[in-house]
């Protein structure tokens, strides 16, 4: 682990085990729009996560990838499902940023070759993919919160 995170908030979260952790970032984004006055529901699906300002909202989290200042890795980016967007929390070693993509942008982003396939190699088609770089390169919206 990178030495970094000792003196982090967030040293307890990344100490945790993956699934473990998945349930703690869907909770954490849940907390931030809840805390700025935005409606937060469970799923009515498997195919999301949350019910966000009335968008079926799919969330993703990840931790600065060890070695590095601002890179993320997110995965099991799943276009097959039904939803309204990914919201993508980076965890930084001070703070949190949340980020947004729509569907159609996901897709787009697949197609033009920013989300990698994650199962299967290059010609594989499990139909998950998985992203690895900056937030800059990744291209999704910051969220503005009120």
């Amino acid at each position: 682990m990178d030495i970094r995170w000792e003196s982090s908030p967030f040293f307890k979260l990344k100490c945790m085990k993956a699934k473990q952790a998945g349930s703690r970032y869907e909770k954490i984004v849940e907390s931030i729009y809840t805390n700025s006055g935005i409606d937060v529901l469970p799923p009515e699906s498997t195919d999301y996560d949350r019910t966000i300002a009335g968008l079926n909202t799919e969330i993703k989290g990840s931790m600065i990838t060890k070695g590095s200042d601002d890179c993320f890795s997110f995965l099991q980016i799943r276009p097959r499902q039904v939803y309204d967007r990914i919201v993508f929390l980076a965890i930084y070693f001070d703070r949190i940023e949340l980020y947004e993509m729509t569907k159609a942008e996901v897709v787009a982003a697949i197609n033009e070759g920013i989300f990698k396939p994650q199962h299967g190699g290059k010609s594989g088609d499990s139909g998950t993919f998985c992203y690895n770089g900056t937030m800059e390169k990744l291209g999704a919206t910051p969220v503005e919160l009120p």
